[in-house]
């Protein structure tokens, strides 16, 4: 295992902690990008299909995008709809 895969599976797991203690987590699922209320674990599934994303953004989804407050979520999805 070389040094940049060694970084990406610690950036994973101090997102999948972080996630625990957020609010929102933005990650793709069956293509799509959705957000997971992570308080009561309820996910809703937007419309915008992820294969329209550059590869950093999907890379950066695959990790899953932790989010406090629904200000931050929204303005993180509007980011990637614009």
């Amino acid at each position: 295992m070389n040094l940049f895969s060694k970084r990406n599976v610690a950036q994973h797991i101090v997102s999948l902690f972080l996630c625990l203690f957020a609010g929102f987590l933005i990650f793709e699922q069956n293509g799509y990008l959705a957000i997971k209320n992570t308080d009561d674990g309820t996910v809703y599934r937007t419309e915008f299909r992820i294969e329209l994303l550059p590869p950093s953004d999907r890379a950066l989804l695959e990790a899953g995008i932790r989010c406090e407050t629904p200000s931050d979520a929204a303005r993180v999805l509007e980011n990637f709809n614009s």
